[in-house]
């Protein structure tokens, strides 16, 4: 089994939409500093099996990606999908489920596996409400619960962030590895830090390098990376960031801060990039 990385740029992705900062530019000419919108796949071409955390905006060439490694899913014959578990309700994390419905794919119940209050919004609110029964079907998952899907076991857990409409989670992955997805949170708790030092691998949020990217915000509602770092440092997990702000500095590959990164041992995660477990 292994771990795709679908998208490690922020909701909005890199390049972002009317924006001509030094990386929106450059991702715009040169494919390779372009960052879609933050997604993972979990799966085995083998066993024929793939399940995305989270549906950003870029779903579609997400889709193709995944495509590259497993053609299709046994259980679904449009597109290699075989469920989605979802972390909040941000934009970002969820517009993707719009492509699933009949005015595009017309995809047949895929299984949505989210916490009680995100299958309330989602039932409760369109156009999401439109796909339930038809193209996707809910399964409530409770928090620290281990559930046994395929081969592997998963497992969500509370994440403090801005929940507006519902809740938001994090999720460890189990088989040969653990395996930590974090993309999104407002702060470190010191039970957030011990499920990171428990696991194998750790994706978390690296949206911005410092606080100062946003000038004139003091409400920046992420972790900066130099703060989780130093927090973080030392560590055996092995960390990768993800969920990159188009302002963040590390994306420059010649950059002085995506240096410092590097050299402390903490590793970037990138779309593309394929992690076995």
């Amino acid at each position: 089994m292994q771990i795709l990385i679908l998208g490690s740029g922020q909701d909005a992705g890199v390049p972002q939409i009317g924006c001509d900062c030094l990386n929106c530019t450059r991702a715009r000419t040169e494919p390779e500093f372009k960052r879609l919108g933050p997604s993972i796949a979990i799966l085995d071409a083998e066993k024929k099996y793939c399940f995305l955390i989270d549906a950003s905006p870029d779903i579609k060439p997400q889709i193709e990606l995944v495509k590259k490694i497993i053609p299709k899913a046994d259980n679904q014959d449009k597109i290699p999908i075989s469920g989605i578990f979802l972390t909040h309700a941000h934009f970002g994390h969820v517009a993707g489920l719009w492509m699933l419905g009949k005015e595009c794919i017309d995809a047949q119940n895929i299984t949505v596996f989210c916490s009680s209050l995100m299958c309330d919004f989602l039932k409760n609110n369109h156009p999401f409400s439109h796909l339930i029964d038809r193209n996707l079907s809910l399964s409530n998952m409770k928090k620290n619960q281990k559930y046994p899907i395929e081969d592997f076991q998963i497992s969500s857990f509370h994440v403090p962030h801005r929940d507006e409409y519902a809740d938001t989670v994090g999720y460890i992955i189990e088989l040969k590895k653990k395996i930590l997805y974090l993309p999104d949170l407002d702060n470190w708790t010191e039970v957030l830090i011990q499920l990171v030092e428990s696991v194998d691998i750790a994706l978390i949020d690296g949206s911005f390098y410092t606080k100062d990217e946003l000038p004139g915000r003091d409400d920046v509602p992420h972790p900066p990376m130099k703060e989780t770092m130093e927090l973080l440092d030392p560590t055996k997990t092995e960390i990768y960031f993800t969920h990159y702000n188009h302002t963040n500095p590390i994306l420059k590959k010649e950059g002085k801060d995506r240096k410092e990164t590097l050299d402390k041992g903490f590793k970037l995660a990138f779309d593309g990039l394929l992690l076995d477990i």
